[in-house]
């Protein structure tokens, strides 16, 4: 018997309408995709390079020093940054006045950082308080990051995921950390 064609018609409404639910709750609780939209984190990604970011990893886990993060940014909760994790709760952190990063007294090596920046900013150390985290772009000649901001410290729950995969363009299509 063949079917009417209101019947395919609800049943293509019935598809499209799942299809959409599923996109969105894959966007809302799992990955979100994002858009890099500046030099802060050159060379590690450039701008327009467009990045998958997992939103459950902090559910199941703790952030770690190194992690690329996607959060809401302190100065404008309508935009999203994208900055490394440098230091996390009860270390001190301080970067000199050439740009060096010092961990709880250890010089950090940080071969994904660009080399051509030139505008530092020091950061006197200063303990990480609970719940927070102190982030910073690749480029730190060009990022505007916890050295800048009215208080440094990033409260964890404002962090949206951790990047995990570069999907565009595609010359740098691959995993990310």
């Amino acid at each position: 018997m063949p079917r009417s064609a209101f019947r395919s018609i609800l049943e293509t409404i019935g598809i499209l309408a799942g299809a959409i639910v599923v996109a969105w709750v894959l966007q809302a609780y799992l990955v979100k995709p994002f858009q890099i939209p500046s030099a802060s984190m050159v060379p590690t990604m450039n701008i327009g390079d467009r990045i998958l970011v997992n939103r459950l990893v902090y559910r199941f886990g703790e952030v770690k020093r190194g992690d690329v993060i996607v959060f809401k940014a302190p100065i404008d909760p309508d935009v999203d940054y994208v900055k490394r994790v440098i230091a996390v709760a009860r270390d001190r952190v301080e970067v000199t006045p050439q740009g060096a990063v010092v961990i709880n007294g250890e010089l950090q090596v940080e071969n994904y950082t660009n080399p051509n920046s030139t505008r530092l900013q020091p950061f006197t150390e200063q303990t990480v308080p609970e719940g927070n985290v102190f982030v910073m772009g690749d480029n730190r000649g060009d990022s505007k990051d916890s050295r800048f901001w009215t208080s440094p410290w990033l409260p964890v729950d404002d962090i949206i995921g951790k990047t995990f995969f570069t999907y565009w363009p595609p010359g740098r299509m691959g995993m990310l950390n």
